[in-house]
């Protein structure tokens, strides 16, 4: 069980104590990185039940909070629902369910965690904790693909870039002649 008192009153969260950590940590493939196979990783997402070392909880903070939540084991705060997730997972089963349905564990974190096997994973797992039913079956291909513009992330934040005109840029080399030459004459 967590330690009885939350950070915030009423959230339900608390920090893990070293009694959860422990039996988390003694699930197989758990004393190493799940990513690089660094030894005692002590960063964990409770939506794939996995323990990995801080430079791979970079990639996996990158893959997006519905894909992989992450959580640190010493400096945040866990539900009874989060811990309950990474004592029914473990590294090993995770690895185990992804290659069983043809996920390549050598990918990168995304190939290998936004897949339609991942996300299967996900629901066993919190279907486990919830005491559900357990989902058999792959959901759809996420629509990621579809209806996305490739130039969506170019030109300045996230907005697209300038379009170009012919007129435009003559515009502009002609008012900045302009203006250097009014700069010459007030000198």
């Amino acid at each position: 069980m967590a330690t009885p008192n939350p950070p915030f009153p009423g959230s339900g969260s608390c920090e893990m104590n070293p009694q959860d950590f422990a039996a988390i940590q003694s699930l197989p493939g758990n004393m190493q990185c799940v990513e690089c196979g660094s030894p005692k990783p002590d960063w964990g997402s409770p939506k794939l039940g996995i323990l990995f070392c801080f430079q791979c909880s970079g990639r996996h903070r990158g893959l997006g909070t519905h894909i992989s939540f992450v959580r640190s084991v010493t400096m945040d705060s866990w539900t009874e629902k989060q811990i309950a997730q990474m004592k029914a997972g473990g590294n090993d089963k995770c690895e185990e369910f992804l290659t069983s349905h043809g996920v390549s564990m050598s990918s990168e974190a995304r190939e290998k965690y936004d897949t339609p096997a991942a996300e299967l994973y996900r629901q066993v797992l919190l279907a486990r904790v919830e005491g559900k039913p357990e989902p058999t079956e792959l959901p759809k291909a996420a629509a990621k693909a579809q209806n996305v513009d490739p130039n969506r992330y170019k030109g300045f934040g996230s907005s697209p870039p300038p379009k170009k005109t012919s007129q435009g840029s003559g515009m502009i080399i002609l008012l900045a002649v302009v203006i250097m030459l009014i700069g010459v004459a007030l000198w």
